[in-house]
């Protein structure tokens, strides 16, 4: 009886002869399967992190500029309070508006700071160019506040000068919204940004 149990051990042995490199090939097969599912769920890590960073940023640079376009308003606002010593009341309206202008630098550089970073995340033309035409607003209102400061009007005034001087008050403060060109620029601006930003901070594809 005992050589044919050894038989029947060989048969069953050489029926299953496959079983062993089977299972060797399966735990080798394992291991690029393994690490194929550990990258993959590694990049989508990656992706939710930047989407949520984006996110986040996108969201500080829209409050950021939102908050520039008030800064801008204030500045501009055609209700001031001139100090009551003053000896000219023309030039003590530039210095006061120059004077508020500069006091939101951080602001502006915040704003900068916030769009190189966003830039470096997901950065599009249409974002950076919003906020270069904030900044652009700015300039334009210091050039404006330093051309009139000392300007006196006087009856020798070419026809050509006192529109001009005309047009720069009108610059540095929103009298009227007819024939306004800061007041555009600004709005366009911040609905470019929201355009662009929301979708971001909503995390939704475009």
């Amino acid at each position: 009886m005992e050589p044919e149990v050894i038989s029947a051990c060989q048969n069953v042995c050489r029926d299953f002869y496959w079983v062993g490199p089977l299972t060797e090939w399966l735990g080798n097969l394992g291991i690029p399967v393994g690490v194929g599912i550990a990258w993959y769920q590694l990049n989508l890590w990656r992706r939710e992190h930047l989407a949520k960073r984006n996110a986040e940023t996108s969201l500080q640079l829209l409050s950021k500029a939102v908050s520039i376009k008030r800064a801008i308003s204030a500045t501009r606002s055609a209700i001031e309070q001139i100090p009551t010593e003053a000896k000219d009341r023309s030039d003590a309206l530039v210095e006061v508006k120059w004077k508020r202008l500069a006091s939101y630098n951080d602001d502006f550089d915040e704003l900068r700071e916030l769009q190189v970073l966003h830039e470096a995340l997901v950065g599009t033309d249409a974002v950076r160019n919003a906020v270069d035409t904030l900044f652009d607003v700015r300039q334009e209102l210091f050039a404006a506040l330093d051309t009139l400061h000392g300007w006196k009007l006087s009856p020798l005034m070419s026809a050509e000068d006192r529109e001009f001087h005309r047009k720069l008050t009108h610059r540095i403060s929103s009298i009227s919204a007819k024939g306004d060109e800061i007041l555009p620029l600004v709005n366009g601006a911040i609905r470019i940004l929201q355009e662009e930003l929301v979708p971001e901070i909503r995390m939704q594809s475009r």
